[in-house]
């Protein structure tokens, strides 16, 4: 049956396009777990079987391979498994929006105090390590420290399934204004799978402005920057451990290492 097992945990999950590492996230387990699930080296125990079916919206009996999901089954799994996460706890919102790439006029989200996707700028490292893309998804706000200097702006306009870049400036304040910057980790699901993410409130005397980042390396980055020696940078202490440590990769890892402690990140998709 190990063997058995492994093979339709792999299936189910190539179908649905997670990586290990996501569905070892999912579960608060490491990926090396999962590749032993998949290999037949040893079983889940009951508790993660149960996850695991609630995952893939599958029964127990097709999961260990007794029993071969039906059509309708199959049709229709993929759409409810990637429901059923956003579907929990829809009270822990976190006043986000999911995608400032699905609006078309980010400045009422950011001076409303929406949470919005960002990329962070600083001097000239941009995390995350992406481009903007004409494609729906990707972020189309820009935080930008450069000097001392604090700048936000919209570089892209959602319209008709695709992102126009644009420039756009939004705000400009002085990073002597910064009364203190708020680092929070999350985690979020967004169709099949699900990520990291770093929250970041910059607080100013005048309003507070709340990004969420698909990346765990700016927090890294912020706590370390000369740039912000001089700022009130305030994270969990469950994670002040992880940051202090020198090397980015490990911080990074041990971050992910303590996901038990890292709150469900849901969306408000406008």
């Amino acid at each position: 049956m190990t063997v058995e097992m492994g093979k339709q945990l792999k299936k189910f999950r190539q179908e649905q396009g997670v990586s290990q590492q996501e569905l070892a996230d999912y579960l608060s387990i490491s990926r090396q777990t999962i590749s032993k699930w998949e290999l037949g080296k040893s079983l889940p125990d009951v508790e993660n079987i149960i996850r695991l079916c609630d995952y893939f919206n599958i029964s127990a009996d097709v999961l260990i391979g007794r029993k071969k999901p039906s059509f309708f089954e199959n049709l229709f799994r993929g759409k409810e498994r990637r429901q059923m996460p956003m579907d929990q706890e829809k009270e822990k919102k976190n006043n986000a929006v999911f995608y400032s790439a699905y609006a078309p006029d980010i400045e009422p989200l950011i001076l409303a105090g929406q949470r919005v996707n960002t990329f962070v700028k600083i001097e000239e490292n941009i995390l995350p390590h992406a481009t903007f893309s004409k494609l729906m998804g990707y972020a189309n706000c820009l935080c930008n420290f450069n000097g001392e200097k604090v700048s936000i702006d919209q570089i892209g306009k959602f319209e008709w399934v695709v992102n126009t870049p644009i420039e756009k400036p939004i705000v400009e304040f002085s990073l002597q204004d910064v009364l203190e910057i708020k680092l929070q980790f999350g985690k979020y699901f967004r169709n099949v799978g699900g990520n990291f993410v770093t929250l970041i409130d910059i607080v100013t005397k005048d309003q507070t402005y709340s990004f969420w980042v698909e990346s765990l390396k700016i927090a890294y980055v912020i706590w370390h920057h000369e740039k912000f020696k001089n700022v009130k940078l305030n994270v969990d202490k469950t994670f002040q451990k992880a940051l202090n440590l020198s090397n980015e990769e490990e911080a990074v890892a041990a971050i992910r290492n303590d996901a038990k402690n890292i709150p469900l990140f849901y969306s408000n998709s406008k």
